[in-house]
């Protein structure tokens, strides 16, 4: 296949496209990414892409009409501000569809409630990635995959996942029977 030179197989049984060994300031031409992103959708039956804080919207309409975009967020003024600007520009007519992400959400400790999130955003928040700092510490000083944790946020993380792919997600654990004697 024309990629099986580019990408490694993670234990995990996904495929990586993993970034140059070497720092660089080549820029890539939109036509040669939307050439590779369309050899890998013929290849792999998802095809996930990060596209970092400075995703150009232009872009966004070159992908696939079956292309979801995962527009990750966090809660505070700057960060839904800049969100409902490019929800705005990404909600229109033949668009791709948008589903809201809220990264290290803690409904405990948060000052602006799901309802003035929604107001913000225009849009529900499809998923909530909770703020679990210690355990995503710990995967990223000892280098552990968040699919070989069992905390908070490898649940979620893990959740989202199947549940975008079609699968089922994971029962509801309760928890046994704590006995004081």
């Amino acid at each position: 296949s024309p990629l099986s030179s580019l990408v490694v197989r993670h234990e995990s049984g996904l495929f990586v496209l993993r970034a140059s060994a070497e720092m660089t300031t080549a820029r890539f031409q939109s036509d040669a990414v939307f050439k590779l992103l369309r050899i890998a959708r013929q290849e792999f039956d998802y095809v996930v892409v990060d596209a970092g804080s400075r995703f150009d919207t232009e872009d966004a309409f070159t992908m696939d009409a079956s292309a979801t975009i995962f527009l990750v967020t966090q809660i505070g003024i700057p960060e839904l501000r800049n969100s409902s600007r490019l929800i705005k520009q990404l909600m229109v007519d033949g668009g791709p569809k948008v589903e809201i992400v809220l990264n290290w959400f803690n409904s405990a400790s948060a000052e602006i409630d799901e309802g003035q999130i929604k107001k913000a955003l225009t849009q529900p928040v499809h998923w909530k990635i909770p703020n679990d700092y210690t355990s995503v510490r710990r995967m990223h000083d000892m280098g552990t995959p968040i699919n070989k944790e069992d905390s908070e946020i490898a649940r979620a993380v893990r959740e989202m996942g199947k549940a975008i792919c079609g699968s089922s997600p994971e029962p509801k654990r309760k928890k046994k029977l704590l006995g004081l004697f």
